[in-house]
């Protein structure tokens, strides 16, 4: 054998050597990279069957860095519907808040934003109470975003209620409030309210045993209520004023600030006194438009009876502004 021939099958000998190093060092890294998957499976799938524990960890210190008492069950966790029932917030003698189920509904947006976008509740209890002006919802306050200064808008979130409540105690004297409903806050929820108080006393006018049942839409932005309001009875001592049975209903639209309206109604009664003046029987039609401090409108009136002072009249009618 040659010098060249010896030095040839060396430069064989060797590239066999490192293809085989190569091979080795391939196959390794392939088994490094199988083992390195099966461990993330294995750890995503622990995670995934693992997860209502630990989205249960993760509420409870949260709500406990907040100072907010809880008790609930996670029932669901998943990528888009997240589940929690017999959800209590707030001291468990008397909560701020309580309810049955409460399901919401999220998306992931193109640029990755995470976006809620309905809300199902049933059997929610909500209490709160007027505090110098402001209404309190207990431990609850803790929980929502501090205040923008910017005008109130209506969220873009679809909602679905049902044997939902709200018990608000006001220097006037308490309300409740039942809704019901389902569609965009923005445009499209259809629903009802009802309201009832056993007395609210402004100080110099008492109202008695209100009760309201309401439809509620939303259209556009603006909000509208339509519906009965009655009384038992309106009183004011100090303007010697007193309606007895008072019936409103109401159909008026809102801006989405409730800092505007334009509506219409009708207004009836058993019986309108003011002073020596009385009304019997009487049925107004009403148009107004206007904001919480100035109210304009029409009022067309027929009574089946009028007194003023020492004169009276049988059926009266009183068209004005």
């Amino acid at each position: 054998m040659t010098s060249e021939e010896t030095v040839e099958t060396g430069e064989q000998e060797s590239a066999t050597v490192v293809v085989r190093r190569r091979r080795r060092v391939t196959r390794v890294f392939g088994l490094f990279l199988v083992g390195l998957l099966l461990f993330l499976v294995v750890v995503a799938l622990t995670l995934w069957t693992q997860r209502r524990p630990i989205a249960n960890d993760i509420l409870s210190r949260e709500l406990g860095r907040r100072g907010v008492q809880a008790t609930f069950t996670i029932d669901r966790v998943g990528l888009r519907t997240q589940q929690v029932s017999n959800l209590v917030l707030g001291d468990p003698r008397r909560p701020d808040l309580t309810a049955r189920l409460a399901q919401i509904q999220m998306r992931i947006r193109w640029n990755g934003q995470v976006e809620f976008y309905r809300v199902v509740a049933r059997g929610v209890r909500l209490h709160g109470r007027v505090v110098n002006g402001k209404v309190s919802w207990g431990q609850v306050d803790r929980l929502l975003p501090p205040p923008s200064g910017k005008p109130f808008s209506l969220p873009d979130i679809s909602v679905d209620l049902a044997d939902t409540s709200i018990a608000v105690a006001t220097p006037f004297g308490p309300i409740g409030v039942a809704v019901e409903g389902s569609g965009n806050l923005t445009g499209g929820f259809k629903g009802r309210l009802a309201a009832a108080s056993p007395a609210l006393d402004a100080g110099r006018c008492t109202l008695t045993t209100m009760r309201a049942a309401f439809d509620v839409s939303v259209a556009a932005r603006h909000p509208k209520v339509s519906g009965p309001l009655s009384a038992a009875s309106f009183a004011c001592p100090a303007s010697n004023i007193a309606i007895a049975q008072p019936r409103f209903d109401i159909d008026s639209r809102f801006t989405e600030g409730f800092d505007r309206f334009v509506g219409r109604g009708r207004m009836s009664a058993a019986a309108l006194s003011a002073g020596v003046n009385q009304l019997d029987r009487f049925n107004a039609d009403l148009s107004f438009g206007g904001d919480p401090t100035r109210v304009l409108g029409k009022v067309r009136l027929a009574a089946a009876g009028a007194r003023m002072a020492q004169l009276t009249a049988a059926r009266t009618r009183l068209d004005g502004s």
